[in-house]
């Protein structure tokens, strides 16, 4: 085998260990912006979840100590005016009760001291003229010793009710105020999420267009190279044949070079059917290579002679050291074509 034919041989050995460097590096990038998304995806169904457990009320949500301490404050207030409002109901109802007993007493011409005593005789509460008319004044009108309060005063007695319950009801506004700001920015967190999500993954499936672009790209410039080469060598056998003709050399060596040439034909056409298939989304991993391996350099470490073969495919791809870490490593498939292996054999030049 001539030089040139043994350089263009691990040419293509070398850009088949490039393609599958880059098909390498394709794939684990993929798997790291899967992982992203994954990540990505995960803490937006939590938050969907956290939000959605705090609208239906599954669990009680923790707020912040500021609307801890209003709440703290609305109970207070709340309770303040109900105690209030109990006693203006009270003294509301007691004047009614009075005015009740006031008639009673006028419809009857028995004294009072006579009254008294014939309550105590069938039973009954006796009844006291001084607490029924303290009873019937107004509590507006009422301090210490019955003297009457001036109309001020009364107003601004009235009125503080009325502060407490407009105080209470501030209280509320603001609560729910609190509470409607805390579920405006929940709901806008998971916006922001889901904007952040559908953007990674957006430049993701960028990077992989442009990645892939990128290596078909490539693959087409080297094809072209590969094919400009195949034609220069091609004028160069057929300058070859010509001049061995001419010279009416060995007929063993002209077969034996058609041979070669046959033999780099058949590599570039599986090299133009590779890039085919690549294109077309098939891995690398399913095409056949050819079952004749042609001697060279070892495919694994690159640095010296391949000397053993595959006894299933014909393979000679490795040399001493890779063949016994082979072994040693029980590697069940070939490195070119994952045939199976059935046995690693010395090769015999």
């Amino acid at each position: 085998m001539s030089d040139s034919s043994m350089d263009a041989i691990r040419e293509l050995q070398r850009a088949l260990r490039e393609q599958q460097r880059t098909i390498f590096f394709l794939r684990s990038q993929m798997v790291d912006h899967r992982a992203v998304i994954l990540q990505n995806v995960a803490r937006t169904e939590a938050l969907e979840g956290y939000a959605a457990n705090s609208r239906w009320g599954r669990f009680r949500p923790r707020y912040s100590p500021m609307v801890s301490l209003e709440m703290t404050h609305l109970g207070r207030r709340l309770e303040e005016r109900e105690q209030r409002r109990r006693a203006q109901a009270e003294t509301v109802d007691a004047p009614a009760a009075t005015e009740s007993d006031e008639e009673g007493t006028s419809s009857s011409s028995v004294p009072s001291n006579v009254q008294s005593t014939s309550g105590l005789s069938t039973g009954m509460v006796p009844v006291n003229a001084e607490l029924i008319s303290t009873q019937a004044t107004p509590l507006s009108s009422r301090v210490n010793n019955g003297v009457p309060l001036p109309s001020n005063v009364a107003q601004a007695g009235a009125s503080s009710g009325n502060d407490a319950g407009a105080v209470a009801e501030n209280s509320v506004r603001t609560f729910g105020a609190t509470i409607e700001n805390h579920m405006n920015r929940s709901q806008f967190r998971l916006v922001r999420e889901e904007l952040a999500h559908r953007s990674i993954q957006h430049q993701v499936e960028q990077q992989h267009q442009q990645l892939l672009h990128r290596a078909e790209r490539d693959r087409q410039e080297h094809i072209r190279q590969q094919f400009d080469e195949a034609e220069v060598l091609q004028e160069q056998l057929q300058n070859q044949e010509e001049q061995q003709n001419d010279e009416n050399v060995d007929p063993r060596l002209h077969q034996q070079r058609a041979a070669q040439q046959a033999q780099y034909e058949r590599l570039v056409r599986l090299q133009l059917r590779e890039s085919r298939r690549f294109r077309s989304g098939v891995a690398s991993s399913v095409l056949v290579p050819p079952p004749l391996f042609w001697e060279g350099d070892c495919v694994i470490c690159t640095n010296a002679r391949a000397n053993f073969y595959n006894i299933r495919c014909g393979h000679v791809c490795l040399c001493a050291d890779c063949a016994v870490a082979a072994v040693i490593q029980k590697i069940t498939v070939c490195i070119l074509c994952r045939a199976p292996v059935n046995g690693i054999y010395p090769y015999v030049r």
